[in-house]
């Protein structure tokens, strides 16, 4: 495994991260799973040190070199930290992502961090997850 995947516990967000994972052709890969995903590392004190922690053991044991941050719309781990979904989504996912990106790259300079936001689309037969799309 040389890659990882911080990304959202939010199963509606699954199947997206699935075509990302293979559009990205990392067919075997470690995953981190939690509400929020990369939202945990954007929290000072011990949220951040343990996910930092977990991040580089898996690094020393698995040979990561690539490590993607996956945030989505309507998420509503986000919705909770922040009090309500008053703000503009897509604005906020994509500055904390370039934050944790940073983090990530000064924390393990050996690995390439790429971003992505899974977008909330409205297609006329049901609400779902659109693709990843990557944040520069």
């Amino acid at each position: 495994m040389t890659a990882l995947f911080i990304a959202c516990a939010d199963g509606r967000a699954a199947a997206a991260l699935a075509v990302l994972q293979e559009t990205e052709g990392e067919t075997d890969a470690d995953w981190l799973l939690v509400p929020g995903g990369p939202l945990v590392l954007t929290r000072p004190g011990m949220e951040r040190r343990v996910a930092l922690d977990w991040i580089r053991t898996q690094m020393d044991l698995h040979g990561i070199r690539t490590i993607y941050l996956v945030s989505h719309q309507d998420c509503s781990a986000y919705e909770r930290s922040l009090g309500g979904l008053g703000f503009d989504q897509q604005e906020l996912l994509a500055r904390d992502l370039r934050r944790v990106k940073a983090l990530l790259e000064n924390s393990f300079a050996d690995a390439e961090v790429r971003c992505f936001i899974i977008p909330w689309r409205e297609n006329g037969e049901a609400p779902s997850f659109g693709e990843a799309e990557p944040v520069e």
